[in-house]
């Protein structure tokens, strides 16, 4: 491939960063033109005013002030274990309205009672009869029904949210303020409205008022003629470009060992490991959440609720994967003819400490209730799925990004031929999550105050890692080694990395349009997000394709035991990982017709469990092993074991998710059909009979995780434990 060739490929690499931002701004001002109306007041039809706009700004600013979205959800976003407060409400508004119209069917075996259509069809009429919205003033008139349905639900949250908030795995009585919980109750009776008015295309699913809309319906068959126009030439065209390079030749490349200054990159390693461990702990201590409010006995909901320990989970996976990716370019950078000096190599990792604890610590203050405001969406906890750190945390992680895309800019201008693209194309995915994640930090001060508003800028943040920028950044550092070990030729990884890079930004950035489909956006959304969706399976299964050929073409040759680690890390991360996002995410469950009864459940769990640890988490770990072998730490023998544990790591996860996130999620999935989505993430019913966690069969199925997070738990921590054994000679 001539280097003429080799740079229009990566200047694609830098326009599909462009594109991708530019059509997302593109439709922000018709997009923000036509979500769900926050009403100025929702009043009764005999005038009573029930709440305003400011009460719903205020509730979505508690919101996330208290860390709910990392406890429940609303309209199906937000954590999966507590219940949803959009479908909680409406079940609570259904119930008030069965009272009052003494409609109170005995429950069957403690469950939740059924309404027959017959008495559906009544309390629908209670509730909404019917229910109006005038753009004019923009004011929303209920049914006079509506006022002591509003005042129950107060009352209930009052108590749900205060007295017994420990019983729902929160702090004991988190929230006691009569003027806060009116203002969250305004909030989420303010996403029931727009939904049973149809802004949120009919989700969630509540028996009698809401189903999928036509939209659902034809989008679906939208991704299906996108497949067969689109994906399939697509497949054909990078097959193509692949086998024009099959039969290259291969040069293997023996680094020199890194030098002391590189070698303070493997404290941030060992660190990192340390990290991912206390990480893992804490998904282990959600777990037990799941089942009971206290740890074997010991109660930490004082210091470490649902919804703190959830924050830390995910902030802690972004920081021992970000921190080593950012400490392992410092390490290899190097090799790319750029001098690294050891003020870098120190300031860059206290930096990156300094981030990850501030901000860990800030989760936990800011959902505690320990920062006033303004500070606390500042330099605490925002209070977003996702984006749980305080805004100056995600600049400061961002600047961080910037400043590695610079120094691989700056490499790719003096290294040899060979190594150009690659740090080009790094360069360029870096700079792409730097503003993705400085995005996520938006509005810097305090609160978006509408939900749909915030929604569209949360899931740009959320895929410029995960589904947008990770992807190619992960492709190309796996490459680039797979290059210099001299398993698959130069010339193929040039082209799986440029295409990859390419199309996953594309698919995966305006792909971000399939978590529009329920919150209140315009409808186009849903076919924006379907048919890109659907293309994301494309790269990301011939990622799948990629790590068989590089595994078949080095078939029968004597490989080292460096080479084989390379090998079987690629192979579990590139097929797992493949397999958990096509066939647990893309292909499935992002069909829209699909999407309307699992979305929100554990099928999403097992989707992520699957396509996380194995795509990010796997790759991150085999950068701390290229480290060890290159600084010395790791010999033959060690490397020879080691290279069994990326398969049980990713057994582990695949048990998981088999025997018990994927069965949960298809019986929350039946159990959303025969209840309605309100049921599948609840402790107990609003009339005391037993909620979905408590259920006997899920409980065996949440214990039954634990066999798949030992597996993968062991595998890790034989890797801590030999770079903790290893260290002081690695460090020779």
């Amino acid at each position: 491939m001539n280097n003429q060739k080799v740079n229009n490929h990566t200047i694609l690499v830098l326009a599909a960063v462009i594109l991708v931002f530019v059509f997302a701004f593109s439709l922000y001002a018709y997009t923000f033109s036509h979500f769900a109306p926050v009403p100025n007041e929702v009043v009764t039809q005999n005038g009573t005013i029930l709440f305003t706009k400011n009460d719903i700004i205020m509730g979505k600013y508690y919101f996330q002030k208290y860390g709910l979205m990392d406890y429940g959800s609303i309209e199906g976003m937000g954590a999966y274990f507590g219940i949803d407060f959009t479908g909680y409400s409406a079940r609570l508004l259904e119930d008030y309205a069965a009272r009052n119209l003494n409609i109170d069917p005995p429950s069957i075996n403690n469950m939740p009672t059924i309404y027959n259509s017959s008495e559906l069809n009544q309390i629908k009429s209670y509730i909404d009869d019917p229910i109006e919205y005038y753009s004019s003033n923009n004011t929303f008139v209920v049914p006079n029904s509506w006022a002591g349905a509003y005042n129950y639900i107060i009352n209930y949250y009052s108590i749900y949210l205060g007295q017994n908030s420990s019983q729902y795995r929160l702090p004991p009585n988190y929230i006691t303020n009569k003027t806060i919980i009116k203002y969250l109750s305004a909030y989420f009776l303010w996403s029931v409205l727009i939904s049973l008015k149809g802004y949120t295309n009919g989700f969630p699913y509540i028996k009698g008022f809401t189903d999928y809309t036509e939209n659902a319906f034809y989008s679906t068959f939208g991704m299906i003629a996108v497949i067969f126009l689109v994906g399939i030439p697509l497949v054909i065209y990078i097959i193509k470009e692949l086998l024009s390079h099959w039969n290259d030749p291969v040069t293997k490349i023996d680094l020199p060992k890194p030098t002391k200054v590189q070698k303070i990159a493997l404290w941030t390693f060992l660190i990192a490991a340390i990290g991912s461990g206390i990480q893992g702990l804490l998904g282990a201590y959600m777990m037990h959440l799941y089942s009971t409010p206290s740890l074997y006995g010991l109660d930490l909901l004082s210091i470490l609720p649902f919804n703190v320990a959830r924050g830390m989970h995910i902030w802690l996976a972004v920081y021992w994967i970000s921190l080593t990716w950012i400490m392992f370019s410092l390490f290899v950078l190097p090799y790319f003819g750029l001098k690294i000096t050891k003020g870098q190599m120190i300031g860059t990792t206290a930096f990156g400490l300094f981030v990850a604890l501030g901000s860990l610590f800030g989760i936990w203050a800011s959902y505690l209730q320990k920062i006033p405001a303004p500070w606390w969406f500042i330099f605490g906890a925002q209070g977003r799925d996702v984006i749980e750190p305080g805004s100056f945390w995600i600049i400061m992680v961002s600047i961080a990004l910037f400043y590695v895309s610079y120094l691989y800019f700056k490499a790719s201008r003096i290294t040899v031929d060979l190594l150009k693209p690659f740090a080009r194309v790094l360069s360029y995915l870096l700079l792409g999550d730097g503003i993705g994640i400085f995005i996520g930090a938006l509005p810097i001060i305090k609160p978006f105050p509408y939900f749909t508003e915030d929604e569209f800028f949360r899931w740009i943040f959320v895929h410029a890692n995960v589904e947008g920028f990770w992807p190619g950044i992960v492709i190309t550092v796996l490459a680039l080694l797979l290059v210099l070990q001299g398993l698959i030729p130069a010339g193929l990884a040039k082209v799986v990395v440029t295409i990859d890079a390419v199309t996953e930004i594309l698919t995966g950035m305006i792909g971000t349009a399939h978590h529009y489909y329920w919150t209140g956006f315009p409808a186009i959304w849903m076919y924006i997000g379907a048919i890109l969706s659907v293309l994301e399976a494309v790269p990301l299964g011939m990622a799948m394709g990629y790590v068989i050929l590089a595994s078949r073409r080095n078939k029968g040759k004597n490989l080292s035991s460096f080479q084989q680690v390379l090998i079987n890390f690629t192979l579990v991360a590139g097929i797992g990982a493949s397999i958990g996002v096509t066939v647990f995410g893309a292909g499935f469950m992002n069909a829209p017709i699909i999407n309307y009864f699992t979305h929100d459940t554990q099928l999403t769990m097992a989707h992520a469990h699957l396509a996380f640890p194995l795509a990010y988490g796997l790759p991150t770990i085999l950068m701390w092993v290229v480290a060890y072998a290159l600084s010395g730490g790791f010999n033959e023998k060690d490397l020879k074991r080691i290279s069994i544990l990326p398969i049980i790591y990713g057994v582990g996860f695949y048990m998981q998710a088999l025997i018990s996130l994927f069965p949960m999620g298809v019986i929350q999935t039946l159990f959303t059909l025969k209840y309605g989505f309100w049921y599948i993430k609840t402790v107990t019913t609003p009339n005391g009979h037993i909620g979905f966690w408590n259920l006997s069969i899920i409980q065996n199925l949440i214990w039954l995780r634990m066999l798949g997070d030992l597996t993968a738990g062991v595998a890790i921590a034989l890797i801590i434990l030999y770079m903790v054994i290893r260290f002081p000679k690695a460090l020779k």
